[in-house]
């Protein structure tokens, strides 16, 4: 684990879901959580105790990675960190290993400099086509190169939040009018992965 990944954390016996930072390991031994923020606490501060069960969820390299633990300790000074006992296992989730569904959804894809206006084509877990016109590209440079970084920013129905995540460019096929770019995601935030794996359930994807 990479110090610096967001966290999701569900404590045993919370309603919810809250969302932390990865402050530190002790290899084999701990990890070192930061305190969610007070206004979030308000309903779980009595849960922090000493064996309390939580499952923590977070991504890496494409990948949903999740394990159980439970709390070790609660540090309120000087800093205020949970220490969570290191993980006997930690799964993963590969998300490319799931099917596409066609989706339509007007986007944003940045690559470099360039900002263009497309259209996912269709979508999965772990990736996505997008299609642009031709007309919009013609000055753009370095747009077009498999294996670019490209980032897709985009929303999803009923989400009022533009959602992002990133990732490289896999192939790319042209038409007549159009430029179809297929992109294999590589990173996004817990918040972009839940809003969109919701989605795409609801699909049946």
């Amino acid at each position: 684990m990479i110090i610096g990944t967001t966290l999701k954390i569900q404590i045993e016996g919370a309603q919810s879901r809250l969302t932390s930072e990865l402050m530190g390991v002790e290899e084999g031994k701990h990890l070192f959580i930061k305190m969610p923020p007070l206004q979030y606490m308000s309903n779980v501060s009595n849960l922090l105790y000493e064996g309390n069960t939580v499952i923590v969820i977070y991504m890496h390299k494409g990948a949903v990675c999740g394990f159980k633990s439970c709390i070790s300790h609660v540090i309120h000074y000087p800093v205020k960190i949970v220490v969570l006992e290191y993980p006997e296992k930690i799964e993963n989730h590969n998300l490319r290993a799931h099917k596409r569904i066609d989706s339509y959804l007007p986007a944003n894809v940045k690559v470099a400099d360039n900002t263009i206006e497309v259209t996912i084509a269709d979508i999965s877990r772990g990736g996505c086509q997008v299609t642009v016109e031709k007309l919009k590209i013609e000055n753009s440079t370095g747009l077009l190169d498999v294996d670019n970084e490209i980032g897709v920013s985009f929303q999803l129905p009923g989400v009022e939040k533009i959602l992002t995540a990133t990732g490289k460019e896999k192939y790319i096929k042209e038409d007549t009018d159009n430029v179809n770019i297929g992109v294999e995601f590589n990173n996004m935030d817990i918040e972009t992965q839940e809003r969109l794996f919701d989605f795409l359930s609801a699909a049946g994807a």
